[in-house]
Parts: structure tokens; sequence; C-alpha cells
């Protein structure tokens, strides 16, 4: 299998991305936790990227990243969280590179859609 040029979810993020109705194809997908190439009834992989772009463009929810700057001295990533259905916005905890950072801003994001979604079952 050919490796992914861009960081791909974990698997317990591509399940709650499925919950959540996440049916894009992707290249990859998860096989009882391993991650393999493109088969029909797997669980989708998608990239951080992609998994970003179908919350914004599904869920109404941004998940942006930016870098602290200080007197021109750059520091951590953090990611900012805005629901653009009532302009809440969430910040997450400072991370050392930008895809941890991503990664955390769509667990902030995934989890609050989540939830929401367990109340107007409830």
């Amino acid at each position: 299998m050919k490796s992914p040029v861009l960081p791909i979810v974990s698997v317990s993020m591509a399940e709650s991305l499925k919950k959540l109705g996440f049916s894009d194809v992707t290249p990859y997908c998860y096989n009882d936790g391993d991650l393999t190439e493109y088969q029909d009834d797997l669980l989708f992989a998608p990239s951080l990227q992609e998994a970003q772009a179908w919350i914004g463009r599904r869920k109404r929810m941004d998940v942006l990243v930016y870098r602290e700057v200080f007197f021109n001295e750059v520091g951590k990533f953090y990611a900012v969280i805005i629901n653009r259905k009532d302009g809440t916005m969430r910040e997450t905890a400072k991370c050392p590179t930008y895809n941890q950072a991503l990664e955390t801003g769509l667990k902030v994001a995934i989890n609050f859609l989540i939830k929401k979604k367990r109340r107007r079952k409830g």
C-alpha cells in the first residue's frame, strides 16, 4: 500500500465521523484498525484536511488553526472552532505542530456535534 501524503484521522475519529454522517469516498479505509486502500465495505479514513472541510461544509463549523506570534517570535499552534449556526467560538490548548492542533480542534468539534445529536434524540 502506498503511504498517505496527508495525515489520516484515527480509527476512533473515523468512527465518530461515520456516526455524524460522513460518507465521502476516501482513498484509504480502516480494516479492523489497520489502514488499507479503499474498499467499499470498510470504514472510510479521511485525511485531517478532508475531515476539516466536511465539518465546515456539512456541519457549518469551522476548525481554524493559528500560530501564536509575540513580538515576531512564533510559538505553538492552537485551533479555534467556530459554530457558524450561532457564532459561538472555542479555543483549544496549545500544540507543538499544526497537525496536532488541527486534530485537537477536530476532536472538540466532533465531540460537540455528537453531544448535540444525543440531546436531540434524548
